[in-house]
């Protein structure tokens, strides 16, 4: 992804580059969504199996009596590379019974348990959010067989349990359990990442060729980029190094692949993690979460349809499991579809995103998810992706028909539905009802109790397209430029939590007014956020015209065309370019 502060630069209204850093630090404080990963929950059922496809976890030596139990070991260190927690806790809890004394196995309950066994950046982001989750003060909940429900105490008791064995490990094993158990022990966050990375540390200068300790220290120092610059935060390009050197030694180690991924997400240079991509999903063929990781790159890096492979290979495979289990969640499945909505969505394919949101919205929310405010539900993933489809593909009649968008009693549900409705109704000169859809849009902001940046943008933009399309274009615009400046601020998520680039609508809107310059560099803007997106393209290449720069229009909508060479014929974008084509 290209360097996005010259997108925030363009638009700059005198704000202050103090100003813009301020709205990233109040962005993070609202702990903005990450969805790629489901926290685990209770305690998972036995019996395990010995699975094909978790990809193949060798030279990691570990001290039992049982070899069976070394084998459900290694399978739930491989599952721990690809975050699948449960399924890792399932095969280390299978290994621990087998083996009651083997303290590597106890170790392994504790990672997979504790939901922070995740990139350094992702862990800035709420335990709801998919960050990191407190352990509850209240009395411990237990299941029948005495294992505690709450995760996070389930780890803690796990790691206790291992430390109780370390004298009869190897001394690398003990190293490793003392790092998480360093971990377990602060109760600050800081504080217990700095301790886990001290005994990571620590291992790795005592065992230079342990390539699964390099690996995991390189993804605890994983601190990733900062939104607007893109610049590396602290230990991020060490974290790199790290794991580049890992694979520069073993090409496959999956789990240094799988955390390179992470490391480029949200950079200028995703394309390094091209090799990365393809690597990982070879390696490990049957995790859901690593058949989609790689679209995670090539959406951010021009390569849509590699995207669309990847997100369609994940959805195929995590059904499998969900048929397989009845206790299975779903908001893996729900981030993955999401996902492949969005990429459909950029390489302008309406009817494609439609089908995989309606096949997304058959997982009905449950009476618990139904009572909360968990975003993360496949239904409410599902109810976002249809939003931002419709309103990308500006489908007015349908998101005012009053069927097409379910209406949902939750106030992040009709916040957004209303924005729908406000940009309909001033794309068809309803300046009354769009007002309307905007104050009801502001006090269902009051009542929203998870993440409020993205919907509270939404409200900026609403308020500056109704403004703009009335006439009032420099307060129009003016809000624009602050929209875009909020949302460039926010923590980085794939997909991104706004619908679609507040560039890109400001584009529209400036290129509906007659403002061809300030529609160019909004669509350029909008290309910086998502390269190769055929719909900002197609902008870009009207503006050039009205602009006078033919040669330049016409180059820019052949690279349009070539986006979407395989998009739905009956766009009007496409009709556009086949007019302009005709006339020439």
């Amino acid at each position: 992804m290209k360097h996005l502060v010259s997108a925030v630069l363009l638009f700059s209204i005198g704000t202050a580059s103090a100003d813009i850093a301020a709205a990233g630090k109040r962005t993070q404080a609202a702990k903005e969504p990450d969805m790629c990963v489901v926290p685990p929950g209770a305690q998972p059922l036995l019996p395990a199996k010995l699975l094909p496809g978790m990809g193949e976890t060798k030279h990691f030596f570990v001290t039992t009596t049982s070899e069976e139990a070394r084998k459900f070991f290694l399978q739930g260190l491989s599952q721990i590379h690809s975050f699948w927690f449960v399924e890792s806790e399932r095969s280390c809890l299978q290994a621990a019974t087998l083996d009651p004394e083997m303290a590597m196995a106890h170790w392994c309950i504790a990672l997979s348990a504790a939901s922070d066994y995740r990139p350094a950046f992702q862990l800035l982001r709420s335990g709801a959010a998919g960050g990191r989750s407190a352990a509850s003060a209240d009395a411990v909940a237990r299941t029948l067989n005495g294992a505690a429900i709450d995760p996070q105490v389930r780890a803690k008791e796990a790691i206790e349990k291992a430390m109780t064995l370390r004298d009869k490990v190897t001394p690398r094993e003990r190293l490793y359990i003392e790092s998480q158990a360093a971990r377990r022990a602060k109760s600050d966050p800081k504080d217990a990442d700095a301790a886990y990375i001290a005994g990571l540390r620590k291992l790795v200068a005592a065992y230079p060729d342990d390539l699964d300790a390099k690996s995991m220290l390189g993804l605890a120092l994983d601190n990733g980029f900062e939104p607007v610059t893109r610049t590396p935060r602290e230990h991020t390009l060490e974290a790199i190094a790290m794991l580049e050197d890992v694979v520069s030694r073993d090409d496959t180690h999956f789990g240094a692949q799988h955390y390179l991924i992470h490391a480029y997400e949200g950079s200028r240079m995703p394309e390094k993690a091209w090799h990365a991509c393809e690597r990982y999903a070879s390696l490990v063929t049957n995790i859901p979460h690593a058949l989609h990781m790689p679209g995670h790159i090539y959406a951010q890096s021009d390569k849509i349809p590699e995207a669309i492979a990847a997100f369609t290979a994940a959805a195929e495979n995590e059904l499998t499991w969900l048929k397989a289990d009845t206790l299975y969640p779903n908001g893996h499945h729900g981030h993955n579809v999401h996902f492949l909505i969005h990429a459909s969505n950029l390489a302008g394919k309406y009817q494609d995103s439609m089908k995989w949101t309606q096949q997304l919205m058959t997982f009905k929310e449950t009476p618990r998810e139904k009572a909360g405010n968990n975003q993360r539900t496949a239904w409410r993933q599902a109810y976002f992706a249809l939003i931002k489809t419709l309103v990308r593909f500006e489908k007015w009649d349908e998101i005012l028909d009053g069927r097409t968008i379910p209406v949902y009693d939750k106030p992040e549900q009709n916040a957004w539905r209303q924005w729908a409705m406000g940009l309909a109704y001033a794309a068809k000169g309803n300046d009354e009802h769009a007002n309307s859809s905007l104050s009801e849009l502001k006090k269902q902001i009051e009542r929203i109790t998870s993440a409020t940046e993205p919907i509270s943008i939404a409200a900026v933009e609403l308020e500056a397209t109704i403004e703009a399309r009335s006439g009032k274009t420099k307060k129009g615009f003016d809000l624009f430029k602050r929209a875009a400046e909020r949302e460039a601020a926010m923590l980085y998520t794939e997909p991104p939590s706004y619908p679609r680039p507040v560039t890109e609508a400001f584009g529209n809107i400036a290129l509906a007014v007659n403002d061809y310059a300030v529609a160019e560099r909004a669509f350029r803007a909008a290309l910086e956020q998502e390269p190769g997106s055929g719909r900002a393209y197609f902008g870009l290449a009207a503006a050039l015209q009205h602009l006078g720069k033919t040669d330049a229009a016409r180059e820019t909508r052949e690279r349009a065309l070539k986006a979407w060479a395989t998009a739905d014929s009956n766009l009007p974008q496409l009709a556009a370019a086949s007019s302009s084509a005709g006339q020439r």
